[in-house]
């Protein structure tokens, strides 16, 4: 079972959160509603392939996701229109990030086991 796209956007949407509780509760791991448990380190690990993906989806994912701006005004500090549907960047960046998990490029990172 590979993860998803919509589960990995919520794991960067949250990841302040994560890392925040980390900090305060000493807890690496998460437990979704549906019984998933998910590690920071694997989280963190993911994100920090973001190298991998163009300028636009790794700006997309930072501004979006990481850091919760509006979808517009996070087109105005990419430097494209306002009406520029940008998360149509961070989706493509996490579909690609997940086809990386699917073929092995990730090598480290494997789902349900702490990094």
């Amino acid at each position: 079972m590979n993860i998803a796209v919509s589960v990995l956007r919520e794991l960067f949407r949250n990841l302040e959160a994560f890392r925040a509780f980390y900090e305060t509760e000493q807890q690496d791991t998460i437990t979704s509603s549906d019984g998933q448990t998910y590690c920071l380190w694997d989280v963190e690990y993911l994100y920090s392939q973001i190298y991998r993906l163009s300028p636009r989806q790794r700006e997309a994912i930072e501004l979006c996701l990481l850091h919760n701006v509006k979808e517009k005004d996070a087109a105005i500090k990419m430097g494209v229109s306002p009406t520029n549907p940008v998360m149509m960047y961070a989706t493509d960046g996490l579909v690609r990030i997940c086809a990386m998990i699917e073929s092995g490029e990730i090598s480290r990172y494997r789902e349900g086991v702490a990094a």
